[in-house]
Parts: structure tokens; sequence; C-alpha cells
């Protein structure tokens, strides 16, 4: 029985707590419905408001009025949809061009969005807090008087008032942010007939307001034809712009940070410009490092080059409408290179007119190499820099001037090495003049070394100068005046004045051969000699085959205040030439050869009469005399040793080969003597006649009527012919041996060496 309460009792109070849960649900369940009814009523009743108060023919007439009184130009609207309660789209939206290309639309849109807000509708006022161009296409034309299309917008007031012609109500519009998606803008100049265009524009300003600076930011692809080439260029920033209520004299862009997509990594630019109508502009520019292959936007060949990590500034300003550029100061830095740059381009023109000027700091040359591989060949070493000129005219790039300077450099040039070099060098004309000029360095030619060289050269017009005007050749002070008329001609002409301190003719034979070993092949005459000999005439058979073939015509001086060889030797050496043919074998070798030497010395005529043959039938006269000297009246046995004379002169004449002595003659304190005839050099054969007359010794000997000439004095005669290895040998009557050495002293050669001594005495310059 209490069982059977207790459970009656536990079902009354479980039956009691669905009752009160149930009856708490439809409760709330009938709130909740009667909140959503009140707030749908609600809600309905503020959209007949806003129908009432507000309608798309408002939206449209507004819109459509406020851009035809702010561009000045034709607004088509081809509908008008709300997509929102707050959001409505423009179908078919265009701004029709009334200047540049009349009829086609200046700016055109697949739809515009405005997001606006309910509540200031209420009060009359139209806040559309975003405006959004969907795939907009703006189409910018300059017209044949270089003017453009675009309208100057008006923009008088932050919020301007608009009043319904329909309903006379007055509606204050604003709008706060504006958003660009996938916008085009293409350029067209129907003067040049050139086009181009930015694609994938992408533009959001945030509370844009005209007359302060707002925040955007934009993306793009630069599109641009190189060639038959079409290349794309990605570029993204952020900035600010104050578009100054379009007063375009006003317009201000600052800090607009852009990364423009060339290589694997983006430049970044950082741009400040003001004034449109002439706007002044603020550019600063971090490059990655980059290769050739990474220009591909160029669509270039490769050049096997690279640029390390670097940076750019620029600073200038556009004026005549565009068309002018003045660039008043760029700036690069790439490792230890500063370069800084300045001046004017013309787009009024046609093609464009250019004109600017570039220098560097000195840098190091060494390592250079790493960045452009093709000057590894010259191993560069040492400081440089360098500035020019570069124009742009009637089409036709020119660089008037180039200039480089070096310190302490050194580098190995066609063959020429050159070793701590302080100088500079100029290109005008397109390289077509050049000039170089050092004060300090070391030229090793071959075996030759040109040490403490003060040099001056140029290149015009096809010629080239160069002056040395001191240095030391092999340790010897040297100086040289050089010019070569028609260089790359077969019948170049070629003229020299040669200065040494002492002259070797065989070591300067040694330093022509050097030249021509390295100059050679520059001229495609072939380098090679060959290989010297030895034994009888070998000093002659090693010379002719040395002779370089690139001097056709040349002219000159040789002066020297010491000469000395094996066989002669003396004080202030002169000689002039004028050759023509001066090729290897002396097959055409043509043209005077006049020589005088001063105060020297003949050696050891016996020792060389054993050496060499052609010396020893020419000597063998002073040797049978010598056997006579017995007689006492003279002595030939010093004159077999180091004889010394006074005075030394030779006139000669080249003939393709064969060589006329046109008078020669040796005046001494021991001897005298006169020569005349010919020597063939390249057949090795001659015909020469010698006077020779002693200084009498004795009074008291007696000589044969043949051995004296007409004064009673020693003297012989004789005549030399016939090969040069296989000499015959005639003696002649000495009686006109006096007299026929007097002559020859008194005609002398034709001419004073004055051109000698005035190169000695001046102080030339290469032409600038």
């Amino acid at each position: 029985m209490g069982k059977h309460k207790k459970t009656t009792k536990k079902k009354g109070f479980f039956h009691w707590l669905w009752r009160f849960f149930k009856s708490c649900c439809i409760l709330s369940l009938r709130t909740v419905l009667f909140t959503a009814m009140f707030l749908m009523l609600i809600c309905a009743g503020l959209w007949l408001l806003f129908l009432k108060t507000f309608n798309a023919q408002h939206i449209s007439e507004i819109i459509t009025d406020e851009l035809q009184r702010r561009l000045d130009r034709p607004v088509v609207i081809s509908s008008l949809d709300l997509k929102f309660i707050n959001t409505l789209e423009l179908k078919g939206f265009a701004v029709l061009d009334t200047d540049g290309q009349p009829g086609r639309a200046l700016v055109s849109a697949d739809s515009v969005t405005l997001r606006f807000n309910l509540l200031p509708l209420l009060n009359q006022q139209l806040i559309i807090d975003e405006v959004s161009l969907n795939a907009p296409r703006f189409n910018v034309v300059r017209k044949a008087d270089g003017t453009y299309n675009m309208p100057q917008i008006r923009v008088p007031e932050e919020r301007s008032v608009y009043t319904s012609e329909l309903t006379g109500k007055k509606f204050t519009v604003s709008v706060e942010d504006w958003t660009v998606k996938n916008g085009v803008v293409s350029y067209k100049d129907l003067a040049a007939g050139l086009s181009h265009a930015v694609y994938g524009l992408n533009l959001h300003f945030e509370r844009l307001r005209f007359n302060e600076l707002s925040r955007f930011s934009a993306e793009m692809v630069l599109r641009n034809k190189w060639g038959d080439n079409i290349s794309d260029m990605e570029i993204k920033g952020t900035g600010h712009v104050n578009f100054a209520d379009f007063e375009w004299k006003n317009f201000a862009l600052r800090s607009l940070r852009t990364q423009v997509y060339l290589f694997q990594k983006p430049v970044d630019i950082l741009l400040d410009l003001d004034n449109l109508r002439t706007p002044y502009f603020n550019i600063k520019a971090s490059i990655p490092a980059f290769e050739d292959k990474d220009l591909s936007l160029f669509h270039a060949e490769k050049g096997r080059f690279s640029l390390p990590k670097s940076t750019l500034t620029a600073k200038g300003v556009l004026t005549n409408d565009y068309r002018l550029l003045k660039l008043t100061q760029l700036t690069a830095n790439a490792a230890d290179v500063k370069l800084t740059a300045s001046g004017t381009v013309d787009f009024e023109k046609a093609p464009f007119a250019a004109d600017l000027q570039a220098s560097t700091n000195f840098f190091n040359l060494a390592g250079k190499e790493k960045y452009y591989p093709f000057i590894a060949k010259y191993k560069l070493t040492g400081q440089g820099s360098l500035s020019g000129r570069l124009t742009h005219t009637d089409g036709k790039y020119a660089l008037p001037l180039v200039t480089a300077q070096v310190k302490d450099a050194s580098a190995l040039l066609y063959g020429f090495k050159a070793d701590d070099v302080t100088g500079e060098f100029q290109a005008k004309k397109d390289f077509a003049d050049l000039y170089a000029a050092t004060t300090a360095g070391k030229v090793t030619v071959a075996r030759s070394v040109f040490d403490k060289v003060n040099l001056s050269a140029s290149w015009r017009k096809g010629n080239l100068y160069a002056n040395i005007a001191s240095c030391e050749l092999n340790g010897v002070p040297f100086k040289m005046n050089l010019s070569v008329k028609n260089l790359k001609s077969a019948r170049r002409k070629i003229r020299t004045s040669i200065y040494w301190k002492h002259l070797d003719p065989m070591a300067f034979i040694e330093t022509v051969r050097d030249f021509v070993t390295v100059i050679s092949p520059l001229t495609k005459n072939g380098g090679k000699f060959k290989a010297p000999v030895d034994g009888q005439l070998a000093w002659l058979r090693n010379f002719r085959d040395r002779l370089p073939g690139f001097m056709p015509n040349f002219a000159g001086t040789l002066t020297a205040d010491t000469f000395s060889t094996q066989v002669l030797s003396g004080n202030r050496f002169s000689a002039e030439f004028d050759f023509t043919g001066f090729k290897a074998g002396m097959k055409q070798l043509t043209g005077p050869l006049h020589a005088r030497l001063e105060g020297g010395v003949i050696h050891q005529m016996e020792k060389w009469a054993e050496e060499q043959q052609a010396l020893n039938i020419t000597f063998q006269p002073f040797l049978i005399m010598h056997r006579m000297e017995r007689a006492g009246s003279f002595k030939v046995g010093q004159v077999l040793k180091d004889v010394p004379f006074t005075d030394m002169a030779a006139s000669v004449e080249f003939n393709k080969g064969p060589m006329t002595i046109n008078n020669a003659y040796t005046v001494g304190p021991t001897l005298s003597a006169a020569v005349s005839g010919w020597t063939n050099w390249v057949d090795e054969n001659f015909d020469i006649i010698i006077w020779t007359m002693f200084t009498n010794t004795s009074r008291s000997g007696a000589l044969a009527e043949n051995l004296t000439d007409e004064s009673g004095n020693p003297a012989l005669a004789f005549r030399v012919s016939s090969s040069m290895l296989k000499p015959k040998l005639e003696m002649l009557r000495a009686k006109k041996t006096g007299n026929t050495i007097r002559a020859a002293q008194e005609k002398g050669v034709p001419t004073d060496f004055s051109a000698a001594t005035k190169f000695i005495q001046g102080d030339f310059n290469a032409k600038k």
C-alpha cells in the first residue's frame, strides 16, 4: 500500500514538470514569432518609407547629372538595378568623348556598383561608402596638336548639393571610397602613331578627398611592344595622393611604394610627384642583382653580363605638356660604382631628341669581369672613372664625348702590357676621334719595356698621332713623335721623330722586331719571322727579314746623343729618311737616307776582317799596308785597332733593293775617307770605291807612287765588287784621293737635320 502511494506521487511530479516545460516552450515560441513579426513590420515600414523617399530614378538622375557637370562630357547609363537594400548596380555605363575621338567612350565599364548608407537618405543625404568600377576602360588620346582629351574635373566642394528635377528635393552627395577592378588604360598618340596600354588595373582609394592626402593601393600590368614582341610588366604599389580639387597644379603623390616585377625579385620604387601640369618627380628605386637572362622583357639576345644589387634616385620635371623631360639629377649606386647623370629628353620632336651627361666616381677595375665577362681578357687592375655625353637626334644615338680616367691601372691590351698607368682617355664623335694621355706608367711590348711613360696619343679621321714626351726604353732615356695618315689603308703614311740618349742600332732592331711581333697580327699581315740565322752576313739577313711590312711609306728623323755598335761608335748621331716599300725582304725599299755622326771611333778593323768576309775584303788594303809600314812613313797598325774620327756622314738612295751611295765621307786625325758606288742588300752584292788618306807620321820614309796622293800623303784607292760572300778587290791609283775626300766633305749631305733639332728642343703633343 505504501509502495503504491510512492509510485503515484512520482508520476504526478513528472507530469507537472512536463506541463511546465511545454508551457515555457509555447510561450517562448509565441514571443519569438511576435518579435519576428514586429521586426518584419518595422522593416516593411522602413522599406515603404525608403521607396517613398528614394528610388532608382533619383539615383540614376543624381549620378548622371553629377558626372556630366563634373566631367563636362555626356554620361550614359543603360540600366540601374537594386542589388541589395544598400547596393546599386549601374549597367552599360559610359562617359562619351567629345574631344580626342568624338563618339567613342572616354570611360566605359561593364558595370558600376555603388554601396551607400540607408539612414542618411532620410535626411536627404546620399553618402556612398564605395564606388566600384568593374572592368572599366579609360581611353587617353593625345591629339595632333599636342593636347589631350582629358576633361577638367570640377569638384567645387567635398559634398555637392543636387536638386531633383522630378521631385524638387535637395540631396547632399558625397563619396568615401573608390575602387577600380580589372581596368584597362589605353593611350594613343595620334601625331606619332604610338600606342601603349595598362592592363589588369586594380585601384582602391580609402576615404578619398580631393584636397588632402588620401591613401590608395594599386595593381596593374604594363604592356609594351619591343620590335615584334609584346612584353608584360607587373606593378604593385601603395601610397598617398592629393588630387587638390582636381587642380592639376596642386596635385601631389606622396610615398608611392611600388613593386615592379621585372626579374626574379621585384624592383622596389618610392615615388613623390607634384603638379600634373608640369610634374616634378622624385624617384628612389632598389634594383635586385640580375643577369642578362633576366631581361626576357626586352626579348634581347644574351650579352653575358650581370649587375649587382643597386639603388637609383632620380629628380626632374616634365614640361611643355609632358613633352620635355628635364632630369636634374640621377644617381645610381652599384657595388663600388656611383653614377650621376642629368640632361633633357624632348618628346615634342619626332623622333624624340635627348641630351644626357653622366659620370662616375673612381672605382676598382679588378673584379669587374664578374659582371662583364668580355673584359676578363684585358686583366684590368687599379682604379678608373667614366664620364660622357649621350644624344639622340634624328632617330640616331650619338656619343659626342666619353672620358675615362685611370690611376695606377694595369691591363693587357692587344699584346701591349701596361702597368701602373695614370692618365686619361677621351673618345669624341662616336669614337671617331680618340685621345689618350699618361703621366706615369710602364708599357711592355714583347721584350721591350717603356718605363716612366709621359705619353699623349690621338686618333682622328683615320689618322694616328702619338707623342712620347719622355720615357725610358729598356733603361735608356727616349722620346718619340709619330703620325700615321690613313692607318687602315694599305698605303698608309708614317712619319716619326725619335730621340735616344744612347742608340744601339742592334737593340733598336730588336725593339722594331718586338713591335712587329705585336702589331702584325692586328693588321692581318702575319706576325711570324723566319728563324734567325748565324754565320756570314747573319747581321744583314736577320735585319732584312725583320723590316716591318706595315710601313709602306715611312719617313722621319733619328737622333741620339751617343751611338754605339761593335764596328762604329760616336756622338751626336742624326739621320733623316723618306722610304716607301719598307717591307720584309727589302725588295720594294725606295727612298733617301741621310746620316751624320760626330766625334767617334771605328773599332777593330782587323778583328772584324777576320769575322766577316765582306769586311775582310774591304779592309784588305789596310792589312797590306800594315805589312808595309816598316818603311816608317805611317802607322797602319793603329788603324787596324781603334781609329778616331771627327766627322762622318753619308747620303744614300734606295731603289727597290739596290742602294746608291750619293756621297759618304769620314774625316779624322788618323785617316779620312770617301766612298762611292752601290750596294744591293737583296742580292747581297756590291760595287763600291773607297778613297782613304792617312796622316803622315814621318818625313824620312818613301812610298810607292800608287800609295800616295798628289800631296805625298799616304793614301789608298781601291774597288770592292761582286758577291758579299766572295768579293773582288781591285787597287786603283790614289793620286786624287785628297781632292776626292775634300770634295765629298764640301758636298756634305742635302740636309742640316733641323727637323731633328726642333724635335729634341720642342714640346710636342698629340692633337686633341
